[in-house]
């Protein structure tokens, strides 16, 4: 059985938002300054919580299943995937670029990429590329 990360829908989101802002709301009319303060700190630290802990259990294979921010949680693990590619010894000329095979289409700056040719690209832009699924790491 794949175990699946608790599933947050937008109406979930929508409705927490509708919470904070109207607790806001009240600490403003009543001119509870710090306790609106306090407030935003505590949301601030919970948020960031949250956000750890779902990446971090969408590290450890659970599947992040239809929530709202599955596509944040499985391109973390597509970065993390990328990224042990250097690991596995892939060349890497002098100036810390590296071969890959090009998935689609891209000029986007200095970088102009065409579907099915190698390029050589720095090794940090490979393993962001390679994350989004535009390149793959390949051996020469």
């Amino acid at each position: 059985m794949l175990r699946k990360i608790y599933e947050i829908g937008y109406a979930n989101i929508a409705e927490e938002i509708e919470k904070i802002s109207k607790t806001l709301s009240w600490c403003s009319r009543k001119g509870e300054k710090s306790i609106c303060n306090e407030l935003i700190e505590a949301l601030d630290r919970a948020s960031s919580s949250l956000a750890k802990l779902r990446i971090f259990k969408t590290l450890g294979g659970i599947d992040p299943g239809d929530s709202f921010d599955k596509e944040i949680l499985r391109s973390v693990s597509h970065l993390v995937e990328s990224y042990a590619s250097i690991f596995k010894g892939y060349p890497m000329d002098p100036y810390e670029r590296v071969p890959v095979r090009s998935n689609a289409d891209l000029s986007m700056g200095n970088i102009k990429l065409r579907r099915g040719y190698v390029h050589m690209i720095h090794i940090v832009t490979a393993v962001r590329l390679a994350a989004c699924g535009i390149v793959e790491f390949i051996e020469i």
